[in-house]
């Protein structure tokens, strides 16, 4: 019985320097910098995608996926493999920042980093949640592009992109709606 007791104490105590330890790390969890997410990894990624669908028109205006070279797909994959997991890190942050204090400056025209901010404080939980929509549609169309299936790779890039205006409106331009 006592050493059961001493037992059930050491596992408590190991218990509470678990807890202590994960409270440890989250606090000093690295935080997301939306914004430099965006320039360093989601303008990149969106654009070699835009590269490939915007140039597969017909001269009758229709997308024709049969016009996607090997080397096409395979830049496909790779961008949406990108932003699936800028997605997923999105989606999991523990700390979430519109700018590091070192990349706030915004110009006239555009939308300030403290308002940006504020709108993401609003909604985390939304954030975090068309984050992670964003991040199955980009898996998806990674997917798609590795089994070279056109319809459905059309299809998801157009998914893609009303859902980054869609978090755009909420999170980056709100007053505007």
């Amino acid at each position: 019985m006592t050493i059961a007791l001493v037992s059930l104490a050491a596992l408590a105590a190991c218990a509470v320097q678990a807890e202590s330890a994960s409270t440890t790390a989250s606090a000093a969890a690295e935080p997301l910098y939306v914004r430099h997410a965006m320039q360093a990894e989601v303008n990149p990624a969106i654009v070699g995608i835009w590269e490939v669908t915007n140039n597969v028109y017909t001269d009758a205006g229709e997308q024709d996926a049969s016009l996607i070279t090997d080397a096409q797909w395979a830049s496909l994959a790779e961008n949406a493999g990108t932003l699936a997991s800028v997605g997923e890190r999105m989606a999991a942050a523990p700390v979430i920042h519109a700018a590091s204090a070192g990349n706030m400056a915004t110009d006239e025209y555009e939308v300030a980093m403290a308002d940006v901010q504020r709108f993401i404080d609003n909604d985390r939980q939304g954030f975090r949640d068309m984050s992670a929509s964003f991040a199955v549609l980009a898996r998806n169309l990674e997917a798609a592009a590795m089994a070279k299936d056109g319809d459905t790779a059309l299809e998801l890039v157009g998914q893609m992109d009303a859902e980054c205006s869609a978090c755009h409106a909420q999170f980056w331009y709100a007053e505007a709606q």
